[in-house]
């Protein structure tokens, strides 16, 4: 969910809906006031910092469940992150607070800012508020939301593990709104329950699946860590680029409309390494990024690489979701 906030009666719709989410997961009291008082000073801080920006919740899934809260924008930047994560320290004449206390109220914490750029804010809440977190070989962080006005998305998204690696898939219904939605539903819940491993075999099922709806764009990404291959199959306009530190690849989907005329599928298969990241992502957002640009942003977990890829290049006029995976540090 993302909220836009750009005068302070919006701090307390943030608040709430980041609550709703708190609940709905089932954390305990002591939990939900915590997310209550973080979602309310990165609101405000967008406010009293940035002049505007947004506030994206998103529930964690899986040995990690838990809720993920991001402030994000395009405002001035934090010229000293280390002096404003000081209690104290204010460049608005309030207490100074806001930094310091979501640093301590969440499980996890992370920070990007550069200056002149704006600056991505990362509070990770577990159910149980234990500090402990499981790590596993592959972070995947991921911003998907609906074109503004619309109450669903056309875009969607899946992650499955499998046999021989771990599974991505980004998906886009055709056009927006209902009946873009409905494909890309019913693409995911082909991916979740299939037993299928192979990314053509995925598409061939999804295809198959999808002549019910009006059709969709998808690609899938198998990601074998032990082998280090990456496999890879789509039919659309699904982008996927595996990048290094020195070099980028992008990869290629064939033409045409899942469900609707796929003549053809073909799996790639690509070395994958430790310092690889791939993004994957929808037509929602522009093609010309280049993670090169953004100083230090390399070593930062793929949520917030996600989350400036989205802030930065996101088109505006349609549903968008960016995929970002790298090995866990």
């Amino acid at each position: 969910m993302l909220i836009e906030v750009s005068e302070a009666s919006q701090t307390g719709e943030a608040r709430r809906k980041a609550i709703a989410y708190a609940e709905d997961m089932h954390m305990d009291e002591s939990r939900c006031g915590a997310v209550a008082i973080v979602a309310t000073e990165m609101a405000s801080n967008l406010v009293k910092h940035a002049g505007r920006g947004h506030i994206l919740v998103q529930p964690l899934h899986g040995s990690n469940s838990g809720l993920r809260i991001m402030s994000v924008d395009k405002g001035p930047g934090i010229a000293d992150v280390p002096r404003a994560l000081q209690d104290g320290h204010s460049t608005s004449g309030t207490m100074g607070t806001g930094l310091g206390a979501i640093r301590r109220l969440a499980d996890s914490f992370e920070l990007y800012s550069v200056p002149a750029s704006g600056t991505v804010i990362c509070a990770e809440f577990r159910q149980s508020g234990a500090n402990r977190i499981e790590k596993s070989a592959l972070e995947v962080g991921v911003v998907s939301e609906p074109l503004a006005g619309e109450d669903v998305s056309g875009d969607g998204w899946g992650m499955r593990s499998s046999i021989d690696g771990i599974l991505l898939m980004v998906v886009d219904g055709l056009g927006h709104g209902l009946l873009a939605s409905e494909a890309a539903r019913e693409a995911e819940r082909v991916l979740s329950e299939t037993r299928e491993s192979s990314p053509k075999d995925i598409i061939y099922s999804i295809h198959a699946a999808l002549r019910k709806t009006r059709g969709a764009a998808a690609a899938i990404a198998r990601i074998d860590i032990q082998k280090g291959l990456l496999s890879y199959a789509g039919v659309g306009n699904i982008s996927a680029t595996i990048l290094t530190l020195s070099s980028s690849r992008s990869i290629a989907s064939h033409n045409g409309i899942l469900g609707l005329n796929t003549e053809r599928v073909q799996e790639f298969t690509f070395p994958w390494n430790a310092d690889n990241i791939l993004v994957m992502h929808s037509d929602g957002l522009a093609s010309r990024w280049d993670l090169q640009r953004y100083t230090g942003i390399w070593n930062k977990p793929s949520s917030v690489i996600a989350a400036v890829l989205h802030r930065d290049f996101s088109r505006g006029r349609d549903d968008v979701t960016v995929l970002v995976a790298k090995a866990a540090t």
